[in-house]
This record gives structure tokens, C-alpha cells and sequence, in this order.
């Protein structure tokens, strides 16, 4: 393990200082890759290049955010996302090689590495940091690095803080009222091209940090699991590889070559296969893409094909990501306490059993189950899929919503703290925003009619969670007929099956284009909201008061 106190530090150290008369390293700066590991429309790598005659790339992968116990059994990564980010590492190094220069790696935390590989860089650029955790880690390092400033460029949203159409520092709580300043107000500036040089690399002797790149071992996995991670089960939507090339890949074949942009809207709910939606949150999370070249690229297909409700809903979705990081800047910590943005002290009264049997998908509710499963051995869930197993934990089960988050964090290839947590507290009702409870069952029927998702994940069985063994006090929604299945899935499409098209119940900000109020149209929220789900008051909801007193989960 590279730490910093290893031999490769020092060598870096040495190297730079004994450099620190030659012009190369007098202007020398450090870019420091966190969560934008892209060349393409990276603000903070465009800062860096302005000025300056050499510039020293580096990541540091953070122990602390590996194989670290969190909350209530969960660990901050699971080996699967770890995999994940080490291809989208090596793609990194591999494209500024390919321009000339280099990307140094190391292992151990960031304040305690970074001072003693920067002793004679003048500036260290790194894109700001949004959640605390983060931030704190920046504040230590500007307090630790000598003679050298630390600075901090926003990047990774689609609209930029000025640009968003409200104060990103106090942004509406109501999605709708977010986006129609966005649209009306802001505006999305043009993505930055990726440079075609680089600066070069500072006077340094080939040092072992840039080539050195740790395995899932050296990051605290065990042997087994290491393996398992690299293995890819052939029931998931598809293959994720990490990397810019790979992202910028699925954006070309997703839209283009398989034109389904402009069929968005109407496949979107799917959970079967990788065409029904464009798969790139997991590229998004790690800034492997930015959002504002997918939707350069949406613009580009409604100039070169066609212009409609679909192409609008991708841009729309990535407003709703825009709407969690806005959140997350303005509320603080406040999305991962017990009571949110409310603060609300009812107390959670799930069991600690509940929460290991929605985590291995032995609830005995097919839909839930399925979708657990397939997150455990995939690291990916369809959007569809978590909503209902988020509303099955916090109101069927009365799990505190925190453990749900938790585990999310640990194997979801997309994790990003402002989208998870944000959607979290958001299902919980703890926004401020109208609380609402997923009817599974009429989700299953709706949009897996013919049992073809359940099936995937549960005929297949598996050893530590076979579901026909479960203890279930739910009925299973019978199967249907072709024809029944035909005619749900024509409701589930004309109803209820978007994030506010057709106006709805909250509005929730449908297609501008169509201001006609269509039932259910309220939908499918991250926060929830959905055709198929049981509405709740607040209050009404805390099913909890009612419940005898327990053990807290996780006490």
C-alpha cells in the first residue's frame, strides 16, 4: 500500500525539491482527480493548464472510503464499486499519457499525502467539494499545504451555481419550483473540449507513482471477494467499465447508433435489458462524463433527428441530479440525519432482521426481492426499482431510511452522495414535500406483467437468500394473461409512469410542452412520487407511533 510514509511519497518529494531551481517546477501545479476522473469539459483541469509551465495529475484513493464499516452493517464500498473506480483510474492515466503526460497514484489520506508530494507546487486545483465529508478533507489540506494555495473550482452540474436560475445556496425544496427557474431563468453554458497537450509533467525521474496502481486487495478486500467483483453475472442489464472512453462509448451507442433517445419517455420504466434508459449514472458519479456533454449531445440529436417529449426527459432527469447537488450545497448535513430537512424526531421502530432481509432480498415481495438481488451482484438497480424497494424499507418495514441509504452507498456503481442521500431523505417524506407509499403489487403488475424481471432474479435462486424459503406476510400478485399484461402495461405508460408529465397532483414539473393534466402524472419522483402509490399525510404516516416499543435498529 502506498501510504504517506512510503518510499514512494518520499521519492516524489525529493524529486520535485531537488528540481525546484529548473523552470519546469518553479510554476509547477498539482491537479488533484477526485470525482471528475475525465479530460472532456473538466473545469478544474482547465483551470490548471491555463498558467503555468508544468502540472502534476494525482489521485489518491482514501482508504476511509473503501472497506470501512458505516452504518448498521454497511461498508462505504463494496470490492464491485471499488473495481469500478480503479478501470476509471487506469482510463484516466491512460488518456493523459496519451497527451504527454502522466497521472501519479497513491494510496493513504489525502491531507497527509498531498502536503509532502506538493512541497514545491505553487497551487494544488481540484474540483470543490459539495457534501461535508469532503469538504472537511479540503479544509485539512489547505490548512497543511506549505506555500502553495489550494484551489477549488465547481464543477460536475449541468447548470453552474450562477447559472441555475436561484440562489444555489438556498434553493426551492420542491423540485418543480427548482426547474422552472432553471429553465426559465438560467441557462447551461457550453462544455470545455479536452485539451489536446498537456502541460508537461514537472522534473522528475520516473517514479514508481506513476506507473503504481493498487489491486482491491491493497484496498482492504479480502481475496474472495476481490475475485467476485471482477466476475460479471450475465443476468445484468449489461457491462460497466469504467473510464471516460467507456462512458463517452455508451453516449454514442445509447443515442445514436441504437437511436432510443427518442423513445425515452416511454421505456424509461423499464428493468430488463440495457436499452430502456441510458445507463449513464455510474459514468456521471465518478465525472467519467459531464452532464453538460450529454446534454450537448441531446441537443445535437434533436438538430440531426428529431425533437420531442423523450428528448426533453433526459435533460429533465439531469435537472433532477442538478436539483440533489443544489440540495445537498444548501442543506448541509441536514440529508443525512434521522429526522432531514425537517427534522422531524419520530423514531424509527423497524427491526434489525427486516433491514437483513430487504438487503438479501428475502422480503417475500417478488418486486422488492428481485431488485435487492440484483443490486448485491450487480451494483446497479433501474430507477423503477429503487423507488419501490426504498418506499418497501421505509413504510412497510419501518426501517429507519439512513440503513436503506447506507446500503446504497456501499454497492450502487452510481453512488454519488448528493443524489443518494438526497433521494433517500426525499423518500422518507422528510423534505417538507408530500409523503407517499408504493403499492408494490400494482407496481409489479404494471411493469413486470408477465413476471419476466421476478423471474430473472428469482427462479435463478441464490444460496444465501433463496426466496421461496422466505417468510412473507404479503400475498404474491398473481401472474397475468398476454392480454392483461398488454392492457397494464398500456395503463402504466398512459398513467402515473413519469416524474410529472401530465401534470399530476404536484405538477412535478412536466414536459413543457404539454400542460394538459393527465392522471398520475405526478409520478414517479425520486422522491417518490408515483401512479401506484397509497398517498400519506405526514403525520398520518408515522405508522411508527403506533407500533410497540423496540429495540432502535442498529442499537
Amino acid at each position: 500500500v502506498v501510504s504517506s510514509s512510503s518510499p514512494v511519497v518520499a521519492e516524489f518529494s525529493l524529486l520535485m525539491s531537488s528540481s525546484k531551481d529548473s523552470s519546469s517546477s518553479l510554476c509547477a501545479k498539482t491537479l488533484w482527480f477526485r470525482w471528475d476522473l475525465r479530460l472532456d469539459d473538466n473545469l478544474a483541469l482547465a483551470t490548471a493548464c491555463r498558467t503555468g509551465s508544468s502540472l502534476l495529475p494525482v489521485y489518491v484513493f482514501d482508504p476511509r472510503h473503501f472497506n470501512m464499516p458505516t452504518l448498521a452493517g454497511a461498508r462505504k464500498s463494496s470490492a464491485r464499486r471499488a473495481r469500478f473506480l480503479l478501470e476509471s483510474v487506469t482510463n484516466l492515466r491512460r488518456s493523459l499519457e496519451a497527451r504527454g503526460s502522466g497521472l501519479a497514484v497513491f494510496v493513504g489520506r489525502p491531507e497527509e499525502i498531498l502536503p509532502e508530494v506538493c512541497q514545491e507546487c505553487q497551487e494544488v486545483v481540484v474540483q470543490e467539494a459539495v457534501c461535508s465529508e469532503e469538504q472537511i478533507v479540503q479544509r485539512k489540506l489547505a490548512k497543511r499545504l506549505k506555500d502553495c494555495k489550494l484551489t477549488r473550482v465547481w464543477g460536475g452540474s449541468m447548470y453552474m451555481p450562477d447559472d441555475c436560475g436561484c440562489s444555489p445556496d438556498n434553493i426551492p425544496l420542491l423540485f418543480t419550483s427548482f426547474k422552472n427557474k432553471a429553465e426559465g431563468r438560467g441557462r447551461i453554458q457550453n462544455p470545455v473540449d479536452a485539451p489536446e497537450r498537456m502541460p508537461p509533467l514537472p522534473s522528475l525521474s520516473e517514479g514508481d507513482a506513476l506507473s503504481f496502481l493498487p489491486t482491491l486487495q491493497h484496498l482492504g478486500y479480502a481475496e474472495e471477494e476481490a475475485a467476485a467483483a471482477v466476475e460479471d453475472d450475465p443476468r445484468g442489464v449489461m457491462r460497466f467499465e469504467g473510464g471516460e472512453d467507456a462512458a463517452m462509448h455508451r453516449l454514442q451507442k445509447w443515442m445514436f447508433q441504437d437511436d432510443k433517445l427518442k423513445d425515452y419517455f416511454d421505456i424509461r420504466n423499464g428493468m430488463l435489458g440495457d436499452g430502456y434508459s441510458s445507463k449513464l449514472s455510474p459514468w456521471l458519479a465518478l465525472g467519467c462524463i459531464s452532464p453538460r456533454r450529454v446534454w450537448k449531445a441531446a441537443q445535437r440529436y434533436e438538430k440531426e433527428r428529431v425533437k420531442n417529449k423523450s428528448t426533453y426527459w433526459l435533460i429533465f432527469e439531469l435537472t433532477w441530479r442538478d436539483f440533489f447537488i443544489f440540495m445537498a450545497r444548501s442543506q448541509g448535513d441536514k440529508i443525512f440525519v434521522p429526522g432531514g430537512i425537517i427534522g422531524d424526531r419520530t423514531p424509527w421502530r423497524g427491526r434489525p432482521d427486516a433491514l437483513l432481509r430487504w438487503k438479501d432480498g428475502r422480503t417475500g415481495d417478488p418486486l422488492v426481492d428481485a431488485n435487492m438481488r440484483e443490486l448485491k451482484v450487480t451494483g446497479f438497480m433501474s430507477n423503477r426499482g429503487r423507488q419501490n424497494v426504498a418506499s418497501y424499507l421505509i413504510f412497510d418495514l419501518g426501517v429507519d431510511w439512513r440503513y436503506g441509504a447506507a446500503h446504497f452507498e456501499e454497492h450502487l456503481l452510481d453512488y454519488d452522495p448528493c443524489s443518494n442521500w438526497g433521494n433517500w431523505v426525499a423518500a422518507a417524506g422528510l423534505t417538507g414535500q408530500r409523503v407517499n407509499k408504493f403499492n408494490t403489487k400494482k407496481q409489479l403488475n404494471d411493469y413486470d406483467p408477465r413476471r419476466e424481471y421476478v423471474k430473472r432474479w428469482l427462479d435463478s435462486g441464490s444460496p444465501s437468500a433463496p426466496h421461496q424459503n422466505a417468510r412473507s406476510d404479503h400475498n404474491p400478485a398473481p401472474e397475468v394473461n398476454d392480454e392483461q399484461a398488454a392492457k397494464m402495461q398500456a395503463r402504466a405508460e398512459r398513467f402515473g409512469t413519469g416524474r410529472g408529465g401530465g401534470g399530476g397532483s404536484e405538477s412535478r414539473g412536466g414536459y413543457p410542452y404539454n400542460k394538459g393534466k393527465g392522471k398520475g402524472g405526478g409520478g414517479k419522483g425520486k422522491s417518490g412520487r408515483d401512479g401506484g402509490f397509497d398517498s400519506v399525510p405526514r403525520k398520518q404516516a408515522r405508522w411508527r407511533k403506533a407500533d410497540p416499543p423496540e429495540m432502535a435498529l442498529g442499537a
